[in-house]
C-alpha cells in the first residue's frame, strides 16, 4: 500500500478560481508549487520530519491496476488508480474537490465532494477512483485534495513518481506478513520482479490457471461494516508441510486490511467443506488480536461499508498469490 506524506499550502478560495476556472478533463492548472513561487499562496508547516506516515494526518493512499503493457509495448497504457486521503469531512471544514494532474499540469481526472459525502469510518473523505485514465509508469502524477473552510482553502498536494506495475511491493503490508510473503515481495531466482503476484491473467511461474486463480463470495456484511464474512476458496487441496493454502486476505481499494486468515499448516482446520467436496476459509473483520499480534497500524486498517468494492488474495506458501476483486456497489 503505497502511502505518502502531502505537502500543504493555503490559498483565498476565490482567487484559486479565478486563476484555475472549471477543471475539466483536459484543463490547465495552476499547481500549488507555481502559486507559491509567486507568492499567491502560503505553505503550512504541518508535519515534522520524524512523523511515520502511516501515524501521520493527511496522508495519501494510493493504488494503480493495469500499467501492465508498460515498457513491454509501445500501445499506451490505460489504468485505474483509487485514491484515500485521511481527512475529515464537517460542514465546517470539508474536501471539495480532488484533482490529479499529469506532468504538465493537465487534468487528468477531477471529483467534487460537499460536506456530506464522507465514509462511516471516522468521516473521512470518500475512496476517489479514476478508472480508464491514460498513464505513463515513467512519469509523475501530483494530486491534490482541496479543503474547504469558508473562503479559505488548504490544498494538501502529493506527487506519485513513476507508478508501479504492482502495488504489492515491500511497503505493502504488516512486517509479519511482509517475512511470510518475502518470496514473492522480495524477489528470488524464480521471481526476480520484486512485487509481481499471479492473477487471472499472468503468473510468473508454470502453474495453471485452474490450480491458481482466487474465487470468492461475500455471504453476509452488517449495514455499519462491524461483520462480514467471505468464503474464498482453496486454489487447491494441501500438497505438503511447505505448500498449503496458508494467506486468505481481504483489503480494501487502497490496500488497507479489512480482515484476514493464516492457517499454520497444512493439517490447520481453519476451512470449510462446500457442498462440492472443495474447501473454502472464512474470512470476518479483523480482530484486535490480530492487529496487536501482526502490528497492523491503525490508518492501515478499512470498514468494508466504505469499499465500492473489496479485494482478496488467496496464497499457498509455495508459489502462488492469487488476487480477485468483488463489487459491491
Amino acid at each position: 500500500m503505497p502511502m505518502i506524506k502531502t505537502d500543504v499550502y493555503e490559498i483565498d478560495r476565490r482567487h484559486l478560481l479565478k486563476l484555475t476556472g472549471t477543471m475539466g478533463i483536459g484543463a490547465t492548472f495552476v499547481s500549488p508549487t507555481e502559486l507559491f513561487a509567486e507568492g499567491a499562496c502560503e505553505k503550512v508547516d504541518t508535519t515534522p520530519p520524524n512523523v511515520k506516515p502511516e501515524q501521520a494526518g493527511a496522508t495519501l493512499q494510493f493504488w494503480i491496476d493495469g500499467l501492465h503493457f508498460g515498457p513491454r509495448s509501445t500501445l499506451k497504457s490505460r489504468a485505474n488508480i483509487t485514491l484515500f486521503m485521511n481527512l475529515k469531512q464537517s460542514a465546517a471544514s470539508y474536501v471539495e474537490s480532488v484533482v490529479l494532474l499529469d506532468p504538465k499540469n493537465f487534468v487528468v481526472g477531477a471529483r467534487y465532494f460537499d460536506s456530506s459525502m464522507k465514509m462511516l469510518d471516522r468521516n473521512f473523505v470518500p475512496y476517489v477512483r479514476f478508472e480508464n485514465v491514460e498513464l505513463d509508469h515513467t512519469a509523475t502524477y501530483t494530486c491534490i485534495y482541496s479543503v474547504r473552510t469558508g473562503s479559505n482553502l488548504k490544498l494538501y498536494t502529493a506527487t506519485i513518481e513513476k507508478p508501479q506495475i504492482s502495488t504489492l511491493n515491500t511497503t505493502f503490508l504488516p512486517q509479519t506478513m511482509r517475512t511470510d510473503f518475502q518470496s514473492f515481495i522480495l524477489g528470488n531466482t524464480l521471481n526476480p520482479t520484486p512485487g509481481l503476484i499471479t492473477t487471472p491473467f499472468q503468473f510468473y511461474t508454470q502453474n495453471t490457471l485452474s490450480a491458481h486463480c482466487a474465487r470468492g463470495r461475500i455471504t453476509d456484511m452488517a449495514p455499519d461494516g462491524s461483520s462480514f464474512n467471505v468464503n474464498i476458496d482453496f486454489m487447491h487441496d494441501d500438497a505438503g508441510e511447505n505448500h498449503y493454502m496458508r494467506y486468505f486476505i481481504v483489503m480494501d481499494p487502497v490496500g488497507r486490511l479489512l480482515g484476514f486468515v493464516k492457517r499454520v499448516n497444512k493439517d490447520d482446520p481453519n476451512f470449510v467443506v462446500k457442498a462440492d467436496g472443495t474447501k473454502a476459509c472464512n474470512v470476518g473483520k479483523i480482530t484486535d488480536a490480530q492487529r496487536l499480534d501482526f502490528n497492523v497500524p491503525d490508518l492501515q486498517i478499512g470498514n468494508i461499508a466504505d469499499c465500492p468494492y473489496v479485494q482478496f488474495y488467496t496464497e499457498d506458501s509455495y508459489d502462488a498469490i492469487a488476487r480477485n476483486m468483488i463489487r459491491l456497489r
